[in-house]
């Protein structure tokens, strides 16, 4: 009986002080378990926290690169309004030249188409291939197929032709009105001061001269002396004889005699 009480007794021991380890075991872990809970709640403690920073940073960042376009939009809307107003001034300062350059043009054209009555009454010679020259210079400025400049040019050089013109001379062939009749014969120009003609069978000679009305043929067909004169001038001229100095007919201004 005694030998059972005490196995008995052992028996109750060893469970009761397996228990106890069994506890302590079991603290022991759970003390493990939240000292790991613990660190990775503070390692995510610490990653949020950091989480936090990068995102304030970035915030921080886009908030000045935000500053910083809304600087550059300003900056742009102010200059594309600046390019506006210079694209709009200089419109405007296209279309006041433009204005100007039309009125330009048809004062030149007025004051060109004035002069066709002067080379009418210059000194007959190819007058009437001038006078349409300087219409249709006139006309394409009316017409702004020209520009001024050009149109001025033009102009001139026709009046250079007619100043050059005083300083050569001529001889060609041709045909003259004497009263009824179309006569043929031999014209021979000396600048723009007159002209000789003499009719093809001699029998018809004539000088141009200025007088107050415009140029005059003057015919001296019945002066036997001014005829010769006036013949032998041409065949000068002509190279049909040697050459030689020669009377030529002028007729001087008033205010030179």
């Amino acid at each position: 009986m005694k030998i059972f009480l005490c196995l008995s007794l052992t028996g109750a021991f060893a469970f009761g002080q397996e228990t106890v380890e069994s506890v302590r075991r079991q603290i022991k872990a759970v003390e493990a378990e939240t000292a790991r809970e613990k660190s990775m709640h503070d390692a995510e403690k610490k990653r949020h926290a950091e989480f936090i920073e990068v995102g304030r940073k970035k915030v921080q960042a886009l908030s000045a690169q935000n500053k910083s376009l809304k600087a550059e939009i300003d900056s742009l809307k102010a200059e594309i309004k600046n390019l506006a107003d210079a694209r709009q001034k200089a419109a405007g300062t296209v279309r006041w030249y433009e204005n100007r350059k039309t009125k330009y043009n048809e004062s030149l054209a007025k004051v060109i188409d004035s002069l066709v009555p002067v080379f009418e009454a210059d000194f007959p010679y190819r007058n009437e291939e001038v006078v349409n020259s300087v219409k249709e210079i006139a006309n394409q400025l009316h017409k702004n197929l020209i520009e001024a400049d050009d149109g001025l040019n033009r102009t001139l050089e026709v009046f250079y032709d007619r100043i050059r013109l005083g300083y050569t001379t001529e001889v060609w062939k041709g045909f003259l009105q004497v009263g009824n009749r179309n006569v043929a014969g031999t014209y021979l120009r000396y600048g723009a001061v007159s002209s000789i003609f003499v009719s093809n069978d001699g029998n018809d000679v004539l000088w141009l001269s200025k007088t107050e009305n415009g140029y005059v043929w003057n015919n001296v067909s019945d002066d036997l002396a001014m005829r010769t004169a006036l013949k032998d001038v041409v065949k000068v001229a002509e190279g049909k004889t040697a050459p030689k100095l020669v009377t030529i007919p002028v007729v001087l201004p008033k205010e030179a005699k």
